[in-house]
């Protein structure tokens, strides 16, 4: 109950900073038996200098507690399979241990793809336009920093607040 509490407070804070925006292109639900399940399209909103930029997408469905599946594609030059990943933008912190979904080899790197578990209720305040995030992904004792491509920052995340404002009133109802 504290964390449905929290979210609201981030959602109700947040909303009048949240310009009127079309969200709809941007995910899709479906009413499943037991709660809705949302997913946001792959967005690419960071970058690392060596190796270029990372992709990621939400899973979010209803009655799992306020988890979150966050998937996401990076390129790194080698093959080591990562550890963990940390998704950070202001005060919100989500990091966590990564399941690695595949390595794929490229002309002059790989291709990386995993998923995390995330806290939901972190989401609203993920997105804040404000905010300079960044998401570091971690492979052995060595970390690879993707900053965030700002001008992509600031159109994306009012969409980004405003679909998770909307998950959290779906799912309180």
């Amino acid at each position: 109950m504290t964390k449905r509490l929290l979210l609201a407070v981030a959602c109700i804070a947040g909303a009048s900073m949240v310009s009127a925006q079309n969200i709809r292109s941007h995910y899709v639900s479906k009413a499943e038996a037991d709660g809705v399940i949302y997913h946001t399209f792959p967005v690419t909103l960071f970058e690392n200098r060596e190796t270029g930029d990372l992709t990621f997408d939400i899973t979010y469905k209803e009655n799992r507690g306020g988890r979150a599946t966050i998937n996401f594609t990076c390129r790194m030059p080698d093959a080591v399979p990562a550890d963990s990943v940390r998704f950070a933008a202001g005060a919100v912190t989500m990091s966590g241990p990564v399941g690695k979904l595949y390595l794929e080899p490229g002309k002059k790197d790989w291709k990386h793809r995993y998923t995390f578990d995330a806290d939901g209720s972190k989401l609203c305040g993920f997105f804040d336009e404000r905010a300079l995030p960044e998401v570091t992904v971690y492979v052995g004792g060595r970390a690879s920093v993707y900053s965030v491509k700002r001008s992509a920052w600031r159109s994306y995340a009012p969409i980004g607040y405003k679909i998770f404002e909307m998950v959290y009133v779906n799912e309180k109802r």
